[in-house]
């Protein structure tokens, strides 16, 4: 993972972005970064709430001012700034018609090599609800984005060195071999334990009357479980290992559900997921494994893409 010079944490004013950019400053801290916490108001323009009536008419009334200044004196109160903060912190306040685009373009001009960005909710499909802000940037953003749950345990800016336990994801995938990469130089970097956790899913198979009776499931899995860590443990046998504990996790089941699980049981701080660009195969893996991942976690999630999955995405 490339060294992180500047984090964007985008921030509404709610508890759930204020414990993002708590996590963002223990982040900066720990990698010698500076964090941009960006307000975006959100503003119709006349064109969106006027009907139009011709090129001389004229609005029956203005479209309100926003205060930006008077604004960012209230972003910065509420963040607690002040001098005793370990990093370098710049607070931005834009006006913007669509908040996702803004902060996905503020990001590219930074530009950002982390967005970090709090989930709203509290159970169930509401910890991320689709179509929300949060879920369009993980969708389309090419750098890294980190997400904190509500639950994830209070980093502060003063705590501990935020990863010591790093779950990472993998499918044998180019994209989630990209996570893996991120997820051993995160570990080798904070000396931190590694997981890696690969979920064997076996679909179930039904009566076929030109095959016959059910397979021996129980032995498909078991062989399935076999190969797989012979698999994951060729793939990590070239891991220097003298500076970094790692464990090898091979499970059946529901991908985002085992994930969850073990990282919930492992203690994990973070979980590490490599993810797809805007093809139909992307789109439905994210829907699939990732965002049942980032709403029912209880540590914070990074997804990452490679570069080739980035420039798709940022295009």
């Amino acid at each position: 993972m490339k060294k992180l010079e500047h984090i964007l944490c985008p921030v509404d004013f709610s508890e759930f972005s204020r414990q993002a950019f708590d996590r963002s400053v223990a982040i900066a801290r720990a990698e010698g970064a500076a964090v941009t916490a960006l307000h975006v108001v959100h503003v119709q323009t006349a064109a969106t709430i006027l009907p139009y009536v011709g090129p001389d008419s004229v609005a029956p009334f203005p479209l309100p001012e926003v205060d930006v200044e008077r604004i960012k004196t209230e972003l910065q109160s509420f963040l607690a700034l002040d001098a005793t903060l370990p990093v370098t912190v710049t607070c931005e306040v834009t006006e913007a018609p669509d908040i996702h685009r803004e902060i996905l373009l503020y990001a590219r001009r930074l530009p950002a090599d982390l967005i970090v960005m709090g989930t709203h909710g509290r159970a169930g499909f509401q910890r991320l609800v689709l179509g929300s802000v949060t879920e369009k940037v993980l969708r389309k953003a090419p750098m890294p984005v980190l997400t904190v749950p509500p639950s994830s345990p209070d980093a502060g800016p003063f705590g501990r060195d935020p990863f010591r336990r790093v779950l990472c994801a993998l499918d044998f995938s180019d994209c989630s071999l990209i996570g893996l990469q991120h997820a051993i130089s995160l570990a080798k970097q904070h000396q931190a334990r590694l997981g890696v956790v690969h979920v064997v899913e076996i679909a179930p198979v039904g009566y076929d009357p030109f095959v016959g009776p059910p397979t021996d499931l129980a032995g498909f899995k078991s062989a399935a479980e076999i190969l797989t860590r012979d698999r994951l443990h060729s793939l990590l046998a070239g891991v220097d290992r003298e500076s970094m504990h790692i464990e090898e996790i091979v499970v059946a089941g529901k991908a985002h559900r085992e994930i969850v699980r073990i990282a919930n049981e492992w203690c994990a701080d973070l979980i590490i997921l490599g993810i797809h660009g805007r093809t139909a195969v992307g789109r439905a893996l994210f829907g699939s494994t990732v965002e049942p991942v980032v709403r029912h976690a209880g540590c914070p999630v990074l997804t990452v893409r490679s570069e080739a999955h980035a420039a798709i995405v940022a295009a």
